[in-house]
Protein backbone atom coordinates (compact mmCIF):
# COMPACT_ATOMS: atom_id res chain seq x y z
CA UNK A 1 0.00 0.00 0.00
CA UNK A 2 2.95 2.11 1.12
CA UNK A 3 4.22 1.48 -2.61
CA UNK A 4 1.46 2.09 -4.22
CA UNK A 5 0.65 5.60 -2.30
CA UNK A 6 4.05 6.61 -3.41
CA UNK A 7 4.13 5.25 -7.24
CA UNK A 8 0.93 7.50 -7.24
CA UNK A 9 2.68 10.93 -5.24
CA UNK A 10 5.19 10.66 -7.68
CA UNK A 11 3.04 10.70 -10.72
CA UNK A 12 1.28 13.56 -9.31
CA UNK A 13 4.19 15.34 -8.72
CA UNK A 14 5.78 14.39 -12.39
CA UNK A 15 2.18 15.11 -14.45
CA UNK A 16 2.45 18.58 -12.48
CA UNK A 17 6.17 19.50 -13.20
CA UNK A 18 5.54 18.18 -17.46
CA UNK A 19 2.77 20.91 -17.75
CA UNK A 20 4.08 23.25 -15.75
CA UNK A 21 3.32 27.16 -16.58
CA UNK A 22 0.84 26.19 -19.72
CA UNK A 23 -0.81 22.97 -18.16
CA UNK A 24 -4.43 25.33 -18.61
CA UNK A 25 -4.07 25.19 -22.01
CA UNK A 26 -5.60 22.23 -24.20
CA UNK A 27 -4.19 20.87 -27.53
CA UNK A 28 -6.23 21.07 -30.40
CA UNK A 29 -6.14 18.64 -32.99
CA UNK A 30 -5.66 19.66 -36.58
CA UNK A 31 -5.05 17.72 -40.00
CA UNK A 32 -2.60 20.91 -40.71
CA UNK A 33 -0.02 22.91 -39.81
CA UNK A 34 -0.27 26.71 -39.52
CA UNK A 35 1.86 29.30 -38.23
CA UNK A 36 1.85 32.99 -36.78
CA UNK A 37 1.65 35.32 -39.01
CA UNK A 38 4.88 37.39 -39.08
CA UNK A 39 4.82 40.39 -37.60
CA UNK A 40 6.70 42.89 -40.07
CA UNK A 41 4.71 40.45 -42.85
CA UNK A 42 6.75 38.51 -45.92
CA UNK A 43 7.79 41.70 -47.79
CA UNK A 44 8.25 45.31 -46.32
CA UNK A 45 10.55 48.42 -47.22
CA UNK A 46 11.43 49.51 -43.63
CA UNK A 47 10.23 50.06 -39.95
CA UNK A 48 11.09 53.04 -37.27
CA UNK A 49 11.05 52.70 -33.77
CA UNK A 50 11.94 54.79 -30.97
CA UNK A 51 13.37 52.63 -28.31
CA UNK A 52 14.82 52.28 -24.87
CA UNK A 53 16.97 49.55 -24.29
CA UNK A 54 17.75 49.42 -19.91
CA UNK A 55 19.76 46.59 -19.32
CA UNK A 56 21.29 46.86 -15.57
CA UNK A 57 20.18 49.73 -14.71
CA UNK A 58 21.16 51.78 -17.21
CA UNK A 59 18.86 53.36 -20.16
CA UNK A 60 20.02 53.74 -23.53
CA UNK A 61 17.33 55.64 -25.80
CA UNK A 62 17.24 56.24 -29.70
CA UNK A 63 16.03 55.12 -32.84
CA UNK A 64 15.91 51.59 -34.09
CA UNK A 65 15.26 50.25 -38.20
CA UNK A 66 14.73 47.62 -39.51
CA UNK A 67 14.98 47.53 -43.07
CA UNK A 68 14.27 44.00 -45.35
CA UNK A 69 17.18 44.33 -47.61
CA UNK A 70 16.05 41.05 -49.54
CA UNK A 71 13.57 37.99 -48.75
CA UNK A 72 14.95 36.61 -45.50
CA UNK A 73 17.83 39.29 -45.86
CA UNK A 74 17.22 42.01 -42.58
CA UNK A 75 19.30 44.72 -41.03
CA UNK A 76 18.70 46.35 -37.65
CA UNK A 77 20.29 49.35 -36.71
CA UNK A 78 20.20 51.38 -33.44
CA UNK A 79 21.30 54.78 -33.12
CA UNK A 80 20.81 57.60 -30.54
CA UNK A 81 18.67 60.36 -32.19
CA UNK A 82 21.33 62.45 -33.02
CA UNK A 83 22.66 59.57 -35.31
CA UNK A 84 25.67 58.06 -33.74
CA UNK A 85 25.30 54.28 -34.16
CA UNK A 86 25.01 52.21 -31.40
CA UNK A 87 25.09 48.59 -32.83
CA UNK A 88 24.24 47.71 -36.84
CA UNK A 89 22.83 43.95 -37.24
CA UNK A 90 22.44 41.91 -40.51
CA UNK A 91 20.46 38.56 -40.39
CA UNK A 92 20.57 36.53 -43.57
CA UNK A 93 18.32 33.36 -43.84
CA UNK A 94 20.11 31.64 -40.52
CA UNK A 95 23.39 33.56 -40.62
CA UNK A 96 23.82 36.77 -38.53
CA UNK A 97 26.56 39.21 -39.01
CA UNK A 98 27.57 42.52 -36.15
CA UNK A 99 28.50 45.27 -38.51
CA UNK A 100 29.08 47.31 -35.56
CA UNK A 101 28.78 47.90 -32.08
CA UNK A 102 29.90 50.09 -28.99
CA UNK A 103 32.18 48.93 -26.11
CA UNK A 104 28.01 49.16 -24.09
CA UNK A 105 26.83 46.32 -26.11
CA UNK A 106 29.68 44.70 -27.52
CA UNK A 107 29.72 41.91 -24.80
CA UNK A 108 29.27 38.73 -25.51
CA UNK A 109 26.41 37.36 -23.64
CA UNK A 110 24.15 40.61 -24.04
CA UNK A 111 24.93 40.44 -28.00
CA UNK A 112 23.53 37.06 -27.96
CA UNK A 113 20.20 37.58 -25.90
CA UNK A 114 19.78 41.18 -28.12
CA UNK A 115 20.51 39.03 -31.37
CA UNK A 116 17.64 36.23 -30.09
CA UNK A 117 15.51 38.68 -29.19
CA UNK A 118 15.26 40.59 -32.75
CA UNK A 119 15.49 36.79 -34.30
CA UNK A 120 12.53 36.33 -32.47
CA UNK A 121 10.53 39.55 -33.76
CA UNK A 122 11.58 39.11 -37.30
CA UNK A 123 10.06 35.54 -37.44
CA UNK A 124 11.94 34.05 -39.93
CA UNK A 125 12.11 30.25 -40.59
CA UNK A 126 9.03 29.36 -38.81
CA UNK A 127 7.61 26.78 -41.00
CA UNK A 128 10.68 24.83 -41.07
CA UNK A 129 9.72 23.84 -37.30
CA UNK A 130 6.82 21.50 -35.89
CA UNK A 131 4.10 23.55 -34.38
CA UNK A 132 1.30 22.59 -32.07
CA UNK A 133 -1.75 24.08 -31.28
CA UNK A 134 -3.24 24.91 -28.32
CA UNK A 135 -6.37 27.03 -27.03
CA UNK A 136 -7.00 28.65 -23.79
CA UNK A 137 -10.33 27.57 -21.69
CA UNK A 138 -12.49 30.52 -22.54
CA UNK A 139 -11.89 30.59 -26.21
CA UNK A 140 -10.24 33.80 -26.53
CA UNK A 141 -6.59 32.89 -27.71
CA UNK A 142 -5.21 30.22 -30.18
CA UNK A 143 -1.84 29.32 -28.50
CA UNK A 144 1.16 28.19 -30.81
CA UNK A 145 3.72 26.64 -29.83
CA UNK A 146 7.14 25.91 -31.66
CA UNK A 147 10.23 24.27 -30.18
CA UNK A 148 13.73 26.05 -30.69
CA UNK A 149 16.02 23.35 -29.32
CA UNK A 150 15.39 23.70 -25.19
CA UNK A 151 13.24 26.42 -25.67
CA UNK A 152 9.85 26.77 -26.28
CA UNK A 153 8.09 30.03 -28.03
CA UNK A 154 4.47 30.84 -27.82
CA UNK A 155 2.57 32.64 -29.60
CA UNK A 156 -0.70 34.21 -28.38
CA UNK A 157 -3.15 34.84 -31.07
CA UNK A 158 -6.32 36.57 -30.04
CA UNK A 159 -9.07 35.13 -32.15
CA UNK A 160 -11.39 38.30 -32.20
CA UNK A 161 -9.02 40.13 -34.05
CA UNK A 162 -6.35 37.63 -35.39
CA UNK A 163 -3.53 40.20 -33.46
CA UNK A 164 -0.38 38.33 -31.64
CA UNK A 165 -1.12 39.57 -28.52
CA UNK A 166 1.68 37.88 -26.62
CA UNK A 167 5.16 35.87 -27.10
CA UNK A 168 6.71 33.93 -24.40
CA UNK A 169 9.84 32.03 -24.29
CA UNK A 170 10.29 29.20 -21.91
CA UNK A 171 12.71 26.94 -21.00
CA UNK A 172 12.14 23.93 -18.80
CA UNK A 173 8.39 25.30 -18.64
CA UNK A 174 9.98 28.37 -16.83
CA UNK A 175 9.55 31.44 -18.70
CA UNK A 176 12.94 33.24 -19.76
CA UNK A 177 11.20 36.22 -21.89
CA UNK A 178 7.99 38.09 -22.91
CA UNK A 179 7.29 39.97 -25.62
CA UNK A 180 4.14 42.05 -25.51
CA UNK A 181 2.52 43.46 -28.49
CA UNK A 182 -0.55 46.32 -28.34
CA UNK A 183 -2.08 49.56 -29.42
CA UNK A 184 -1.87 47.90 -33.23
CA UNK A 185 -2.67 50.38 -36.18
CA UNK A 186 -3.66 48.70 -38.88
CA UNK A 187 -2.57 45.49 -38.23
CA UNK A 188 1.13 46.63 -36.89
CA UNK A 189 1.52 46.68 -32.69
CA UNK A 190 2.16 50.60 -32.32
CA UNK A 191 4.41 49.25 -29.32
CA UNK A 192 6.43 45.91 -28.37
CA UNK A 193 7.59 45.63 -25.07
CA UNK A 194 10.25 42.23 -24.44
CA UNK A 195 10.88 41.73 -20.61
CA UNK A 196 12.98 39.25 -19.54
CA UNK A 197 12.48 37.69 -16.73
CA UNK A 198 16.15 35.88 -16.04
CA UNK A 199 18.60 39.33 -16.65
CA UNK A 200 18.19 42.53 -16.06
CA UNK A 201 17.07 43.72 -19.49
CA UNK A 202 13.87 45.22 -20.99
CA UNK A 203 13.33 46.77 -24.66
CA UNK A 204 10.84 48.95 -25.82
CA UNK A 205 10.05 49.56 -29.04
CA UNK A 206 7.24 52.52 -29.77
CA UNK A 207 6.37 52.51 -33.48
CA UNK A 208 7.29 55.78 -35.40
CA UNK A 209 7.27 55.39 -38.80
CA UNK A 210 6.67 52.53 -41.60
Amino acid sequence: MKNLLLSSFIGLVLSSCSFGLYGRYSEVTQAYSTYPKAIFGDNFNSFLFKTNITVYGKDYSGLLVTKQMSPQDYRVIFTTELGMKLFDFEFKDTAFTLHYCVPQFNKPKLLKVIQKDIEVLLMNNLSSKKTELYRDKEGLLSIHKIEFGPTQNYYFIEKSSQHLIKIEQAKKRRKKTTFTLSNYQADFPGNILIQHHDIKLKIELNLLKK
